[in-house]
């Protein structure tokens, strides 16, 4: 029997407990009313599944669980479960589930209000998302909401010192393992929020991670994720965010990351990534920062990251330095003696052989020929031994293009550029850990940058890796 409008509901008793008020919503087959409890004299929020012509068995096995799931939970941000009965009315037939009602308004009723939430209230929101996710993925089996999105947070209570309580509703998507006995996965949630692996039917804690990212998102830049730009799956919504602290950046790229394997493993690990920020103001997901004794110069802003990773150096007690030492030596006593031995000849040609006061100044400008020689040989031919003692590396990347460039300090500063590239060409990134090794590929470019040869720790090497990852939006 189809269900007729909603004024057929108002004024209505159900279970004869249950007066109805009004309605909050519907959707196809449903409807979500509130009513006054006339036992306990309170308002109560009902949501009503009924068997009209649109009814699949499906949406009744979501119902259902829906009821379950709410009944073994009790948590101050999840509505209480009340009561489950089935509707044998003459315009309706179906079942009832009754929650406790929350007086609040959801977060996209805020931001469609006008309202805008600084970092400081969005951070809130999330440490306080994360601890309710946090008790229910760690429910046995984990309850997965697969539904996390604006209109589904709501804040009560609201002061001029505090945005009020959190709560998270509408549990009609979550998925229990043990509850699906059908061993078949139902493609739900919304679109903007839910994260390529629910596409395929697949959710798992790391999911509802995901779209807590895109509704931070939502809130810092009033946009919906879907309206905005994609870039391998990804999120691009930094440039609509440059109000937001990079950190904080980081760490919504990291939620947000279209790899599941990439994003935090639970909501632990997330809240744990953002207390980092609100303690110390720095996050990477993979390092904090290099060491505070790292020979690496940063200069890390907005809008550019520029870094200078020093020569390795002598090392007095490594053979390799030695040997690098004497390649040295050996390259620019040979480049010395070339042009030190061409001037011997070339410049009696321009003084004369018969006079003898011109041998001084011979001697002087050979030798000084020679040294200038010597280093010259030491700044243009490209010796292992000279990448190490000499050469610096530079990472420079801005919104324009990435510049890897080796810059050699001797006689001149010269440069050899390994890698250029605008960001948007940039198609792939890989680390290699067995090396390790950081490869870069564009659509005509590619560097390969071992750790050893830049002389760097492997914690230093990674958060390199790590940032350029971040801050490009490509996955390794």
């Amino acid at each position: 029997m189809a269900a007729t409008s909603s004024p057929a509901w108002i004024g209505k008793e159900l279970n004869d407990r249950y007066k109805i008020r009004k309605e909050l919503g519907k959707a196809v087959g449903r409807r979500t009313l509130l009513a006054d409890d006339m036992q306990e004299t309170c308002p109560v929020v009902i949501k009503i599944l009924t068997f009209d012509s649109d009814f699949e068995w499906t949406n009744l096995r979501l119902f259902e669980r829906e009821g379950e799931v709410l009944k073994s939970l009790t948590h101050e941000g999840i509505p209480n479960y009340l009561d489950y009965f089935e509707i044998d009315l003459p315009h309706a037939k179906g079942y009832a589930l009754v929650q406790s009602y929350i007086d609040g308004q959801s977060l996209q009723a805020h931001v469609e209000a006008g309202r805008r939430f600084s970092e400081a209230d969005v951070m809130d929101i999330a440490q306080r998302l994360l601890a309710i996710l946090q008790y229910l993925h760690n429910q046995m089996p984990p309850i997965i909401h697969r539904d996390l999105k604006p209109s589904n947070i709501l804040l009560g209570d609201r002061s001029a010192h505090s945005q009020g309580v959190l709560y998270l509703v509408d549990f009609g998507s979550v998925q229990v393992p043990l509850l699906n006995a059908s061993g078949t996965l139902t493609i739900v949630g919304s679109y903007g929020y839910m994260p390529p692996e629910q596409f395929g039917g697949r959710a798992e804690p790391a999911s509802d991670l995901y779209s807590l990212g895109a509704t931070l998102i939502f809130l810092m830049t009033g946009c919906h994720p879907a309206d905005l730009p994609q870039k391998q799956m990804r999120i691009q919504f930094e440039a609509k965010a440059k109000h937001i602290s990079l950190p904080m950046r980081h760490w919504l790229r990291w939620l947000t990351n279209p790899d599941i394997s990439q994003r935090p493993s639970s909501a632990k690990d997330a809240l744990d990534g953002l207390q980092t920020i609100v303690d110390r103001g720095t996050f990477s997901p993979l390092v904090n920062h290099p060491l505070a004794q790292s020979r690496i110069l940063i200069n890390q802003q907005d809008d550019k990251l520029d870094i200078v990773i020093p020569a390795k150096g002598f090392r007095h007690n490594k053979a390799g330095s030695w040997l690098d030492l004497s390649v040295l030596a050996i390259t620019f006593s040979i480049a010395s003696s070339l042009l030190g031995g061409v001037s011997w000849i070339v410049y009696p040609l321009f003084f004369g052989v018969a006079l003898a006061w011109a041998w001084p100044v011979i001697w002087l400008l050979s030798s000084i020929i020679s040294i200038l020689s010597g280093f010259a040989g030491i700044t243009f031919l490209p010796t292992p031994a000279r990448k190490h003692l000499l050469d610096q590396v530079h990472i420079y990347l801005n919104d324009n293009q990435l510049l890897i460039y080796r810059e050699t300090l001797a006689l001149l500063r010269s440069r050899k550029t390994l890698f250029k590239a605008k960001p948007d060409n940039i198609t792939k990134l890989y680390l290699d850990t067995s090396t390790p090794a950081f490869e870069i590929y564009a659509a005509n470019n590619y560097c390969r940058l071992k750790s050893e040869d830049l002389g760097l720790t492997q914690r230093e090497f990674n958060w390199i890796v790590q940032e350029l990852s971040e801050r490009l939006s490509i996955s390794l």
